[in-house]
């Protein structure tokens, strides 16, 4: 039998809130992804689109290997100083969902990766997901710390 009281407290959770609300904006763009690439078949040629969206998958695939190495490296070097800068966190984490919009194929996906790549709003957009789904930069950073200088002192002892 169905608990109304389980089903309330799921429904009313934050989180869940949050992810419903992405998944039916995904949702949505994908729709409109569909309109999109229909209307520009019809214009310039199927093979013309399918093309074209592959050579948006291909830049989204060497974004995702170029980007997010020099950006992991960052992180580290920061980590390494003991340097706490929030936005280096924001950063990655906005070319992180580029690459996943990117790779995706869809003009909307596409549009979207592309100004995730622009560093002031990719830094905003990494700050809203953060504060969105509970992310506290701070604790993060204070984690790869622990874990840096944990993994450097058994590479002393090795």
């Amino acid at each position: 039998m169905l608990n109304f009281r389980l089903l309330h407290v799921l429904i009313s959770s934050h989180s869940l809130r949050t992810y419903l609300g992405v998944t039916a904006t995904l949702g949505l763009g994908v729709l409109i992804d569909l309109v999109l690439f229909l209307k520009l078949s019809s214009l310039l040629g199927p093979w013309i689109v399918m093309a074209l969206l592959s050579i948006i998958v291909a830049i989204g695939i060497f974004v995702m290997f170029r980007s997010l190495n020099i950006l992991r490296q960052r992180l580290i070097q920061t980590i390494e100083s003991g340097k706490f800068i929030p936005m280096m966190f924001s950063r990655y984490l906005s070319t992180l969902a580029a690459t996943f919009l990117l790779i995706i194929p869809g003009l909307l996906n596409s549009a979207a990766g592309l100004i995730l790549l622009i560093p002031n709003m990719g830094e905003k957009f990494g700050s809203i997901i953060a504060r969105l789904t509970g992310i506290d930069w701070q604790e993060s950073y204070e984690f790869l710390r622990l874990e840096h200088m944990a993994r450097n002192q058994l590479d002393d002892f090795a």
